[in-house]
């Protein structure tokens, strides 16, 4: 077997030829990197010393790399879980399993992505029930109001006729008191 490595471990960055070459490895196998992103920090894990690379693509799933100082890698995560590499030698052949992979697991994955529930921040707080009680409590003064309204035109509905009187006479009335002296003399002459 070959060794085709991509990796330089000292020099690993997003901005490498390596990195790259990874993203267009992915494309070539049908799997587009939408993002990518190297950790700075050297981990370690079993005695051994990584640094990964994580690769977003286009529906949304995550393979990270990690990297051994040889330039080789020492295990792939994909969605967060382990996935065994047959060839971890050639980076190339590693990569069209990974893709080959994600194609086999995408529709599970994007139906665990619509089943998982978004957690909303203790901070966040919606206004939605405060401004259904406002809007609740203007119908309810409205309906009121306009029962009211109705109330009022059936009594009026209902009511016998009041006899229609002079307007002027009713204008005397309440406008000058000393009028409706006048007028009532001038009735009775």
């Amino acid at each position: 077997m070959a060794k085709h490595l991509l990796f330089s471990f000292a020099d690993l960055s997003t901005k490498d030829r390596a990195a790259k070459l990874a993203a267009k490895f992915f494309a070539k196998a049908g799997a587009a990197v939408v993002a990518q992103d190297v950790s700075s920090t050297i981990k370690k894990t079993s005695g051994v010393a990584y640094r990964e690379m994580t690769l977003t693509f286009a529906d949304s799933q995550v393979v990270v790399l990690r990297i051994k100082e040889t330039g080789d890698i020492f295990q792939a995560l994909l969605n967060g879980k382990p996935f065994p590499i047959k060839n971890q030698d050639d980076h190339e052949e590693a990569f069209a399993e990974l893709a080959g992979a994600m194609a086999k697991g995408r529709a599970a994955y994007q139906k665990k992505l619509a089943a998982a529930k978004v957690v909303t921040p203790a901070g966040v707080r919606s206004t939605a029930p405060k401004i259904e009680a406002v809007l609740t409590a203007k119908r309810d003064s409205l309906k009121e109001a306009i029962a009211d309204v109705r109330e009022k035109i059936s009594a009026l509905r209902d009511a016998p006729p009041e006899p229609v009187m002079d307007d002027a006479l009713n204008a005397g009335d309440s406008a000058n008191p000393e009028l409706v002296g006048v007028a009532v003399q001038g009735e009775a002459a």
